[in-house]
């Protein structure tokens, strides 16, 4: 009897720790977190400079395990662990407590209004970007009455986190220029991939700050907006165009000539100039020039353009 006593407290000792432990685990696993902002990168260590190790797309749920300053420890739902950059991932058990600081944080990288009323139909006092640091006065319902500044107002719960989103936006790595071959203007996204809004459109030239270089998309800061651009259309170097005039299309057989999108007969054809349309040079090259013609950027060969 004796034995069986000591086994039973034994066993049920043992049950109390295991329940313990999967309670302990439990409770370390409540703290999620979901990625927004476009694809984000898990690294090796709490850094830009720590080797990627995996991506993960808009909506993705990671366990938080850890944190090292603006960066989380966790694991992705493939098992794979690393760090993720906290302004980009939605952190459950935020709690916004009256007087704490939150940050403005939206999905598409898109502004924020701040309304004179808890609910979409009292108008817009202003618009702030994500990572817009601000002070936490009271929740009412959807809404969480915020103050940025001197101006006191709401702004809906799901667009606010206590998890710091870098109010200064992105650390820029270095100056990066938009260029593009035809020489028109490129979408600025809210995501990697052109299924993903445009959130801007920039002239070639603008100049913009690399936050987070890629093969296909960067991650780049223009005009303070944040989102994601063709690597193609970035250059470390200002476009720095020669603007030759009195130059005119040539055909010695009089048929028009065709102005294409990039420097080769490969390159689509943007449109068909006659001889003797006026041309503006923007860049001598050897084979074909990048030229404007009636308010078109394009390629044309060398061969058909006359200066005088």
């Amino acid at each position: 009897m004796k034995h069986r006593q000591i086994r039973f407290t034994a066993l049920f000792i043992t049950a109390v720790l295991f329940l313990c432990c999967v309670l302990t685990d439990i409770a370390a696993a409540e703290k999620t977190g979901k990625v927004h902002g476009g694809w984000l990168n898990l690294r090796s260590e709490p850094s830009y400079k720590g080797k990627k190790i995996s991506s993960y797309p808009n909506g993705t749920v990671v366990t938080i395990t850890g944190q090292s300053g603006n960066w989380y420890a966790v694991t992705a739902p493939d098992g794979l662990t690393g760090y993720m950059l906290g302004r980009y991932l939605t952190v459950s058990g935020d709690d916004l407590v009256p007087g704490s600081a939150a940050w403005v944080t939206s999905s598409n990288g898109l502004n924020v209004r701040l309304r004179s009323g808890p609910g979409t139909q009292y108008g817009a006092i202003a618009s702030y970007p994500p990572g817009t640091k601000c002070t936490v006065i009271s929740q009412k319902g959807d809404f969480t009455e915020i103050k940025i500044g001197s101006l006191q107002g709401y702004m809906m719960t799901r667009f606010l986190t206590a998890t710091d989103q870098g109010s200064g936006g992105g650390t820029v790595l270095y100056d990066v220029y938009v260029v593009s071959a035809n020489g028109g203007g490129v979408h600025l996204r809210s995501g990697p991939s052109k299924r993903y809004n445009s959130i801007g459109f920039y002239d070639v030239g603008t100049k913009g700050g690399m936050i987070a270089p890629g093969t296909a998309w960067s991650r780049i800061s223009i005009d303070g907006r944040e989102g994601y651009m063709m690597t193609q259309f970035l250059s470390t170097t200002a476009p720095a165009p020669v603007v030759l005039t009195g130059s005119f299309v040539y055909s010695h057989n009089g048929k028009n000539v065709n102005l294409r999108t990039g420097p080769g007969k490969n390159y689509a054809v943007i449109a068909s100039f006659a001889p003797g349309t006026p041309v503006t040079i923007l860049e001598n090259g050897t084979v074909w020039h990048r030229v404007k013609i009636n308010g078109k950027y394009g390629y044309m060969m060398i061969q058909f353009i006359i200066t005088k």
